[in-house]
């Protein structure tokens, strides 16, 4: 069963202001023919035949007409990809060598995703910086400003965090879940001593050297109490015979440490199976359609994944 996933090692840094927007703009679409395979893996991967969906889709990387082609194939690839490590691989293959390909914001983005799914807030900011500064206006940079934003919060720097929501809130945050995450930060941020805010503000402009990590003698922000994580919710057992799957790791390890950030967020996450891919799965559900039901919910809290059918 294959899985869709949001996704620090160093990358080669590929420049894309000013004229290569522009040729970004002019490359040619995606092909007619690649929207028609692409749809036609995404389908099959609905439908529980993800060995089919993952054929089709290597033959697409293999055979793209244009730059773009290659970057939409290996978008979907990683997307829809059973392993993690795999998304991975191909999301940075895409913004490295297909780097003018429209999805090359939304591979940062996941990218980023990913790293902060893992508990890296530093190395996730590196492909949200990237974003904002690479792909200036696009329909990305609100997004990873929040991300940025929200990768201060898992640092427990709140006056950097809400330096950065005021860029996005420039920035224009869509409606929707993105709106309400801003909205709850800038609750969070109206207990923040202004005068930290206005250093944190400094320095991330330069005034002061800025570190990727939070300065050893920077003063401790105000809290709220919607910042401590709430108690984890225990994973709840059943007997169904559909479940949301959000994430496959080569080690138990990696998937372990997934479920207990999950857990934590309120999820009921669990590890299924014995041996590798170690998939992290969500709720037993009687029929797709609950577990699509779910699987929605889940969605709107920012968190992506399919539905899948437990194995008897």
């Amino acid at each position: 069963m294959m899985r869709r996933v949001v996704v620090g090692v160093a990358l080669v840094a590929v420049s894309m202001a000013g004229a290569g927007n522009a040729q970004a703009q002019a490359a040619p679409a995606v092909s007619a023919a690649m929207d028609r395979a692409i749809s036609r893996a995404r389908a099959l991967v609905d439908n529980g035949s993800g060995s089919d969906a993952r054929n089709v889709l290597d033959s697409l990387v293999g055979a793209a007409a244009n730059a773009n082609d290659l970057g939409e194939a290996l978008f979907w690839r990683a997307a829809l990809a059973e392993r993690v490590g795999d998304a991975e691989r191909d999301w940075k293959r895409l913004i490295i060598e297909v780097p003018l390909s429209p999805r090359g914001s939304d591979a940062l983005v996941r990218l980023g995703e990913l790293e902060m799914l893992r508990g890296h807030p530093v190395e996730a900011r590196t492909y949200f910086s990237r974003v904002v500064r690479e792909y200036p206006g696009g329909a990305g940079t609100a997004r990873s400003q929040l991300w940025i934003a929200k990768s201060y919060v898992a640092q427990r720097d709140l006056p950097r965090a809400c330096v950065t929501l005021v860029d996005a809130a420039a920035t224009g945050v869509p409606e929707g879940e993105l709106r309400l995450q801003a909205e709850e930060l800038g609750r969070q941020c109206a207990t923040v001593d202004k005068a930290l805010i206005a250093k944190a503000s400094d320095e991330l402009k330069g005034r002061v050297s800025t570190a990727a990590t939070t300065p050893a003698t920077a003063a401790p922000a105000k809290v709220a109490a919607a910042d401590v994580p709430s108690k984890p919710t225990a994973p709840v057992a059943g007997k169904g015979k559909f479940s949301v799957q959000l994430a496959a790791y080569d080690t138990r390890a990696e998937a372990d440490a997934s479920v207990k950030r999950m857990v934590s967020r309120g999820i009921d996450a669990r590890v299924d199976g014995e041996e590798k891919p170690f998939r992290v799965r969500a709720g037993y559900y009687e029929t797709r359609a609950a577990a699509s039901a779910a699987l929605a919910k889940l969605k709107k809290q920012g968190q992506t994944g399919f539905v899948a059918e437990i194995a008897k």
